[in-house]
C-alpha cells in the first residue's frame, strides 16, 4: 500500500467500482487468471499435420494475449490512469481477438 501512496495513487482508487459494480482490480485479476489458463492449461499439443508457423502462433498464443490486453486495460482504469490508454489496450485486444477468430475459422475450414 505504501508503494501506491508513494506513486501518487490512493489505495481507495484501486477499488473503485468498474464494470457491473465490480472493482477494476478484481476484473484485472480475473483476466490474468483466464490468460494463465489459456497459456498453460488449454493449449494442447498441435495436431500432427503441418500448420504454418504464423498461424500456429496466432492459434496458440493470441487468445491469452487478448486476456492480457484486457487485464492491462483494467489495471490502468484501477490505477486512475488515462482512460484513453485503457481504451487503446481494450481495442487492441478486440482486434487481436478478431484475428484469432478469423484464423480459427480458416484453420477449421482447411481441416474439413
Amino acid at each position: 500500500m505504501r508503494a501506491l501512496v508513494l506513486a501518487g495513487v490512493h489505495p481507495c482508487v484501486m477499488l473503485t467500482p468498474g464494470l457491473l459494480g465490480v472493482p477494476w482490480l478484481i476484473w484485472s485479476g480475473l483476466c490474468l487468471v483466464v490468460a494463465a489458463i489459456y497459456s498453460y492449461v488449454w493449449p494442447r499439443p498441435m495436431r500432427t499435420t503441418s500448420v504454418p508457423g504464423f498461424r500456429q502462433l496466432i492459434l496458440r498464443r493470441s487468445h491469452a494475449a487478448v486476456w492480457l490486453g484486457l487485464a492491462a486495460s483494467c489495471l490502468i482504469r484501477a490505477g486512475s490512469g488515462p482512460v484513453v490508454l485503457a481504451d487503446v489496450f481494450a481495442q487492441a485486444a478486440l482486434v487481436l481477438y478478431l484475428v484469432f477468430l478469423g484464423t480459427l475459422v480458416i484453420d477449421c475450414a482447411q481441416r474439413h
